[in-house]
């Protein structure tokens, strides 16, 4: 299975319309408005990593709107505390955010096994790209995410820096 997560920078406004494009792309299994750095986040998977790659390259970077995408694809390790029933409860329920965090590249293994001991945070997955590993944290506030990002997940050793995507909560689907 390939995994990647895409992060979009869009023309302002146009959320909505990307996020309407992405649904229609096969490969794209979640998409979701963001608040910070990127205007939305994007999951891909494929058992053909050919046809996520061309997915990504031939559809989702030529949608107009886009100015510029980050992609981030998983390594295969990592962890998921929930299914997909499971989850989609804790999304309408709780606010949701992505945490990037980078380390060492040797520190990877060390720094999710201490995410899994984080209840809020529900799956964790090592990256090849710009950021080391990304993480999806619930929580039912921001304030509370806020909190776990600052006491629990920056206090983990050999973590060097984190980018947060809070996730709009009405703003996006998931397959």
């Amino acid at each position: 299975m390939s995994e990647y997560y895409i992060l979009f920078a869009n023309e302002t406004g146009t959320d909505d319309s990307v996020i309407s494009k992405l649904r229609n792309i096969d490969t794209v299994k979640s998409a979701h408005g963001a608040f910070g750095q990127y205007d939305v986040i994007a999951k891909i998977e494929s058992d053909n990593q050919s046809k996520a790659e061309q997915d990504i390259t031939n559809k989702i970077r030529k949608i107009p709107q886009v100015r510029s995408t980050l992609t981030l694809e998983v390594n295969g390790v990592g962890f998921r505390k929930t299914n997909e029933v499971e989850n989609e409860i804790l999304e309408m329920h709780s606010v949701v955010a992505y945490v990037m965090i980078h380390c060492s590249s040797s520190d990877e293994s060390e720094v999710i096994e201490e995410l899994k001991n984080i209840p809020e945070v529900i799956e964790a997955s090592e990256l090849t790209g710009s950021f080391e590993i990304i993480c999806k944290v619930v929580a039912p506030s921001y304030n509370e995410i806020s909190e776990v990002i600052a006491n629990k997940i920056r206090k983990i050793k050999n973590i060097k820096s984190t980018t947060t995507l809070n996730i709009v909560g009405n703003q996006g689907f998931q397959k």
